[in-house]
Parts: C-alpha cells; structure tokens; sequence
C-alpha cells in the first residue's frame, strides 16, 4: 500500500502520509465549546452521571477527570435545549484537539471521514477549492487548476467571509464545507475578501465534478527549441503512473528543457512527491522528518534519475502547498532545478490519520518536515530562485515567460 504525505497507515490506524490536499478536500471538524455553570451564588451541585460507559477506560493516572464530567453534567442538565449526547462527545474530542493550535490537527466525524476518503479518491461535487481554517475563518489554500473556482477568479488566500449570505463566522468550518459542496450544475455564491482590496466582492461559481487528472503535458516552441511544459496539479493516486508516462515520452522525445508547473498544487501524497523529485535527483537525500523527540529521519531517491540531464525550472506560488513544496525545495536544494515565481504556502507538516472504532477518525501532526540542507518548510515555503508575481490576466504568464528564458538559454 502506498504511503503519504499526511497520513500513516497501519493495521490499527488509516496510515496514508497525505500532504494537504485536494479541492474542497479538508474536512476540518468544527470545534465545539463544552462549559458549566456552577449555579447560583457559587452553589455546586453533585455532579451526575448515568448511562456511560468506560468513563475512566485509557484516562491518565495523573490528571483529574472529575471536571470533565462535572462540565458534562451541568451543560447537560442546564442547557435549554436539549442535549445531543453524541454531538457533545465528538465536540469534545474536537475541542481537545483544537487545544494544540494546530489547524492540521483535527477531529473527523464518520461522515467527515468518509467523504476525506472518497475526496483523496480524486473525484467529487463542488467548486474545486481546497480550504484551511485560518484566523477562524476559512481561507483557500488553493483552487484547483481550471476547476469552477480558478475559472471564477478565485485566488490562493482568499478568505470566505459568507456562502449564499450566509456569515461563515457562525458557521463553522464544516457547515461552510457543506454549503460550499452540491450537486453539479447548481450555484454557490461565495463573498470573499482578498489581501489588498479594500472591499468584498461577491463570486458566483457553478458547482461541477471536480475529476482531477493530476498530471498532464504540452510542448512550446521558443527559438526553434522544443520545451515540455508538465503541470502536476496534485500528487494524488494517479501520479506516479502518468507522471511515469511522461517522463518515458521526454527520454524518446529530448526537449531542449522541462519546466514542471507546480503553481496551485495543494499537494498530496508524499510517497509521489519523493518519486517524482527522483526523476530529477543524483541520488541522496529528497526530504527530512523531525518529530517531536527530535529525531531525523531522510528520505532518498526511489527512481533512477532519468531527467537529470534536462535543464529544468519548476513553477510554484502562493497556492504551492506541501507536497508541492518538497519537491520544489529538493530540486532547488540538490541544484537540479531553478525554482521561478512566488513564495510557496508554508505547510510542511506531517499528519497521520488514526482510525477510531466507530468510524471516526484523529488527524493528528506528528512531525514537520525540512529540504535536503534542513530549511524548514512549515510556517516558511519555499523561496523562489527567481521571484516573480503572478498575473491576473488570462492573457499573460510572466511567471511562465521567465521559466522558458531560462532553460532555453546556452
């Protein structure tokens, strides 16, 4: 089975290694606020609890539960409406993991995992945007590329302020997931604000299924020299496979250069991230993992490298995120790639996916990750070679342009 970048699969836990991933694809749980009231001046009252079972199963022998059920009782007798039992005990366990500021960190109901799973798959309604709870709101990470949202003018971190007038604020970030989501051919409207614009503007984008075909390739002619120009828009599970084919048709073919289009790729698995830097890569270390004990852990070279010997240059930007960024960060590290555009989103952690027994599930940051020369990539990115901002015209592509001068170039 394959490994990945976010998650960890075993016997007892869902272990992919996923990095971030794909349109519209997190499913970050709601954090729910569980309180009490200890009544009128001051008054405590016992506290009560009945029909639970295994209340002290797996509790640590050095911290005092009582106050947890105290909350759990009070919120439950004292509420006025009446208490969802299940919804309080997923709450629960969202909150705590809330507890370590970490918005990669969090908690899938069933059906929140269910629809992760169907989601890596790479086919589902919606408007192809992948999203982060950020600031308490949520923010995109990236639209996915010629998905309904980047033909809607949707941009890497853009925030969501409102789905169909409806505030996201109190929404919480599931709800908006499940707004922004439906059947193909009906409409969202989202209101959005940008960094840099002084107002809000209203997008109206019409849902599709977002079928994504993660690795496709065209040629350009610049100066009487053939250049292949790879997009690889997720590194999902067909990859390995059409990246694979790519780079056999590159060996017969021998274009003057390749420029790898990483731009609004918001990752994947990790196991293609490394494949793929292989191609490019004299053997030796791709990327570093550092858990919380400190330990380092290198990852090298799977492939033989059979496109080292192509002048190359890899576009990314600010929707360039995690597996993007590996890749990106290796080829720039191991000098066998010059990397042209705009700093990348930062999010170089590792999360593994822990199946719970009732179909829920914990995705939980286990470890970050760091280039071939040890630069962090989380909360940093990576820097661009050559930086260049990108245009808002369809027209243009100056980011492109300066990818071409460069592996045309004597």
């Amino acid at each position: 089975m394959k490994s990945t970048l976010d998650n960890k699969l075993s016997s007892n836990s869902w272990k992919k290694q996923t990095l971030f991933f794909v349109g519209l694809i997190v499913c970050f749980a709601i954090v729910f606020s569980v309180g009490y009231s200890i009544g009128e001046n001051g008054r405590i009252e016992k506290n009560v609890i009945s029909n639970f079972k295994n209340t002290n199963s797996g509790k640590p022998d050095n911290l005092d539960f009582s106050l947890f059920w105290e909350a759990w009782s009070k919120l439950s007798e004292r509420s006025v409406q009446a208490p969802d039992l299940q919804k309080m005990l997923y709450g629960s366990i969202s909150g705590m993991l809330s507890s370590m500021d970490d918005p990669y960190t969090v908690f899938f109901s069933p059906e929140d995992n269910k629809r992760f799973r169907e989601d890596i798959q790479g086919e589902f309604d919606g408007i192809g945007v992948e999203l982060v709870l950020k600031n308490g709101l949520p923010t995109v990470v990236a639209p996915l590329s010629k998905s309904p949202a980047d033909q809607a003018g949707i941009k890497a971190g853009d925030v969501i302020l409102a789905v169909d007038e409806v505030d996201t604020s109190g929404l919480g970030f599931n709800e908006t997931v499940d707004k922004i989501r439906g059947p193909k051919g009906s409409k969202v409207r989202l209101r959005i604000f940008r960094e840099g614009s002084d107002q809000p503007v209203n997008v109206e984008v019409t849902r599709e299924t977002i079928s994504i075909k993660s690795v496709e390739w065209e040629y350009r002619t610049e100066k009487g020299k053939k250049i292949a120009i790879v997009h690889v828009r997720q590194f999902g599970d067909d990859t390995d496979k059409l990246f694979d084919d790519f780079v056999s048709e590159i060996v017969k073919t021998k274009p003057a250069g390749i420029i790898v289009d990483l731009r609004n790729n918001p990752g994947g698995y990790l196991e293609s991230a490394i494949n793929l830097s292989s191609y490019f890569l004299d053997g030796g270390i791709v990327v570093n993992e550092k858990g919380r004990s400190g330990d380092n852990k290198s990852y090298n070279v799977t492939k033989k490298n059979r496109l080292s010997g192509f002048r190359t240059a890899v576009l990314v930007n600010n929707g360039s995120a995690s597996a993007s960024e590996i890749f990106a960060g290796a080829l720039q590290d191991r000098k066998s790639g010059r990397v042209f555009g705009e700093k990348t989103f930062g999010k170089g952690s590792v999360q593994e996916i822990v199946q719970l027994s009732d179909g829920s599930a914990l995705k939980i940051t286990v470890a970050k990750w760091y280039t071939p020369t040890g630069r962090s990539i989380n909360g940093e990115g990576i820097t661009p070679d050559v930086e260049i901002k990108g245009s808002d015209s369809k027209e243009e592509d100056s980011q492109l342009d300066a990818a071409l001068e460069y592996v045309i170039a004597d």
